[in-house]
């Protein structure tokens, strides 16, 4: 039987009715690596750490300092909690994990969960989706044109599955996905899924370095095809020449 664990380092107690984050790692990174950021910006506390025997055996670390991969942070004065993972959740692990998130959400009695993500829709598409398990919160996040609406498909994973479980048990899940890459790191739609979420609860968050990343890997990405093509034509001189 796979088990799952929340290990809690700090009190929690203070938390009235908070936000509750969720940042895993999907197409681009951008949930874990908005998440991430999130915590940075926030100044956010070390809360505690999940911990399974299916998880994989590293370590995240962070200004020297080594972190369990999967962990909690939280601040009882902006009432958020954030959960995230550095590491891809096994299949096996994922049901587990969903409850686990589900029940500690409730005993901190969350007002929402919030999960953040990329989507892989639209070549060099910038748009941000929404899926909830509240269609009122939905429709109030689509009329101020923060998101737009998933009509039909299917989400995967932890966020999939607790999006099933706020529906069944009538409990505010919703995931703010960022049009994204799937084959690099992608900053700007973790800043632009973050900028979103500050839309739909208020907290100021600065994505100064997020966006400076992105043009950072926008620059060097440009570099990369021009070198590319710089070696394909000196090639095809020498071919034909």
């Amino acid at each position: 039987m796979v088990t799952v664990e929340f290990h809690r380092l700090a009190n929690m107690k203070k938390l009235k009715n908070p936000v509750v984050v969720l940042g895993f790692p999907g197409t681009g990174l951008v949930g874990s690596v908005a998440a991430a950021h999130l915590i940075d910006a926030l100044n956010l506390e070390f809360g505690g750490y999940i911990s399974s025997d299916e998880f994989a055996p590293l370590a995240a670390i962070h200004d020297y300092t080594p972190m369990p991969a999967a962990r909690i942070h939280f601040s009882k004065e902006l009432n958020l909690v954030v959960i995230l993972s550095e590491m891809s959740i096994p299949v096996s692990a994922s049901n587990e994990l969903a409850d686990e998130i589900f029940k500690f959400s409730k005993s901190v009695e969350a007002k929402q969960i919030i999960s953040l993500g990329g989507i892989s829709l639209k070549e060099g598409g910038s748009d941000i989706y929404i899926i909830s398990s509240d269609r009122k919160a939905m429709n109030d996040i689509i009329n101020k044109k923060i998101a737009k609406p998933i009509r039909e498909g299917a989400t995967t994973g932890v966020t999939g599955l607790l999006l099933s479980m706020g529906t069944l048990m009538k409990f505010p899940v919703l995931t703010l996905l960022a049009e994204s890459s799937e084959d690099y790191l992608d900053a700007a739609a973790s800043s632009k899924v973050l900028k979103a979420l500050s839309s739909v609860t208020g907290f100021k968050i600065n994505t100064a370095k997020l966006d400076s990343e992105a043009k950072g890997i926008k620059a060097s990405m440009i570099k990369s095809k021009i070198t590319k093509k710089g070696k394909f034509a000196s090639e095809g001189g020498s071919m034909y020449g």
